[in-house]
């Protein structure tokens, strides 16, 4: 589909769009001293027990993650089960319990923790141009813990920039399933195809966009995107490099 018109709202990925991301060689470690330390005298497994299963608790998840892009519907991986399933199904049981006790805090450590953020060229500028304009934008994005981007956009003062922030893991669906982005787009009062939605992926993002019916299906590419782990067959209608060009890109259909 070729692009015509600015669209009636914009939907954005968080990662690989509004910002980019690097892991931290040891964020492993980081996760489960601040964890020992948060727990206390609670029973817990053996520090290093924690990093190796805090380590593979999030490869398997990643493994989980990449097959969730075939289903039509899929559902979000939720806190408890990553927790307590993915790392914590072989401890002994009082060790289960200190963990269930704690679930919450240990997703938020781990997603705030294992990825270092910042903002991508030119996203500060894309939106505050949408707002001048009165485009209305949201954040639709796939993610361990919605709370830990909401933080962080507030962190940088552009919370108020998007009517709504839309979190898999509160909505307890991910991308590709469609109804995330008609949530995305409800929440816009709009349609999905009066949207364009931008994302950094095409077996989540633009596969989504197609099976949405999106108006616009915007690929930017980031440095940090995970390699695509199969062949998908969609094509974007625009490919940007960053949200500087995705906003002189807008700025044409404005004339």
């Amino acid at each position: 589909m070729s692009l015509q018109t600015l669209p009636k709202g914009l939907l954005l990925d968080f990662g690989g769009v509004i910002v980019n991301s690097e892991k931290p060689a040891n964020w492993q470690q980081l996760v489960a001293d601040e964890f020992l330390a948060l727990v206390g005298s609670e029973p817990m497994v053996s520090r290093d027990r924690l990093i190796a299963d805090i380590t593979a608790g999030a490869v398997a998840a990643g493994l989980w993650r990449n097959a969730m892009s075939r289903p039509r519907h899929p559902k979000e991986l939720d806190q408890r089960t990553y927790a307590m399933d993915f790392i914590a199904a072989d401890w002994p049981e009082d060790a289960r319990k200190t963990m269930e006790n704690h679930y919450q805090q240990l997703c938020y450590l781990v997603s705030s923790t294992k990825e270092h953020r910042e903002l991508r060229e030119g996203i500060t500028e894309l939106l505050a141009w949408c707002n001048q304009i009165g485009l209305p934008v949201a954040v639709v994005s796939n993610a361990m813990c919605g709370q830990v981007h909401r933080d962080y956009l507030a962190e940088q003062g552009l919370s108020d920039y998007f009517v709504a922030e839309l979190y898999s893991d509160e909505c307890e669906l991910r991308k590709p399933n469609p109804d995330f982005l008609h949530l995305g787009a409800q929440a816009l009062c709009l349609s999905a195809a009066d949207c364009w939605y931008v994302g950094d992926h095409l077996d989540r993002d633009v596969l989504c966009g197609v099976r949405a019916g999106i108006g616009g299906n915007v690929l930017m590419p980031s440095p940090g995107s995970a390699k695509r782990p199969y062949t998908v067959e969609v094509t974007a209608d625009l490919v940007v490099a960053t949200p500087k060009e995705l906003l002189n890109e807008m700025r044409k259909y404005s004339v």
